[in-house]
This record gives structure tokens, sequence and C-alpha cells, in this order.
């Protein structure tokens, strides 16, 4: 199954803590973003409950500076972008996007799912692959493989 995603890639942020250091949450944007790989997905399957491959492809812009030979290279696979988001964090925010959201029932303080994921958990994923490549459109194709 291959799932596209816009352009806009970010990268998992890390958790911020409050002034008092007693509470920690996660970042807005971060939020966002794993809220539309949530929604993308959903729209191509249901929940999976067996052992996965997950192979990432992040598809960065080139930059506007380069010449046409170095636009050339970047194309072809030649040159790759080593700019941030680091690879290991596109796979996070990607992974934790599947997941279904959580969240605590105030009244029984069990935790219920909100909304349902692609997966049951992350821990599901067992093999994979992620790559950063140069392309146009800029996109982040997410490729899953029932194992």
């Amino acid at each position: 199954m291959n799932l596209p995603f816009p352009e806009n890639q970010e990268a998992k942020q890390r958790p911020r803590a409050t002034r008092s250091h007693r509470q920690f949450y996660t970042p807005t944007e971060t939020k966002q973003y794993e809220a539309m790989v949530r929604f993308i997905s959903l729209e191509h399957a249901k929940m999976l409950t067996g052992p996965l491959r997950v192979d990432i492809i992040a598809y960065f812009p080139i930059s506007k500076s380069y010449s046409k030979a170095k636009r050339k290279r970047c194309l072809s696979g030649e040159e790759v972008p080593t700019k941030k988001p680091d690879k290991d964090n596109i796979e996070k925010i990607i992974l934790d996007g599947l997941n279904p959201l959580y969240k605590i029932n105030k009244l029984t303080h069990h935790r219920e799912m909100w909304t349902p994921g692609f997966y049951k958990d992350d821990r599901q994923v067992i093999a994979g692959e992620t790559k950063k490549l140069y392309g146009e459109p800029t996109r982040v194709e997410v490729i899953i493989t029932e194992l």
C-alpha cells in the first residue's frame, strides 16, 4: 500500500516541559502532522493487526539556487539531501501518526481509543527502510506491506 503525504514534511519534535517542569506536552505542530497522517491513512485501509513492513521515502525540494547540472544530479539520485529533518525523526512522526489516538476517560480513568489508527501499535512494524531523496513534487511516500 502506497500512502502519499503532503509536501509540508515535519520531523518529530521533542516533548516540551511547562515552566514548573511538572508536565510534559507534545508541540502543536507535531500533533497536527500526526493527525493529518492518521486521517490520510484511514482513507486507504482499516486497522491492521499483523506484523508489518513500513518503507518511507521522503522527497525534499531542490534549492532554486542550484545549477541545472546539480539539479539534474539531485533528481537522478546522485546527490541526496543531508539536511534536517533526520531520518529517525521522519520515521518517528510517520509511525506515531499511524497509531490510534487514545485519551484518558476522566470518569473511569481508563485509556480509550479516541481516533482509530492504521494499525493497533507501531510495535507491529518489524522491518522497513527510510530514504531521503530530492524530488518534485515534495512529498512523503509510505509503503506498507503485511507480512
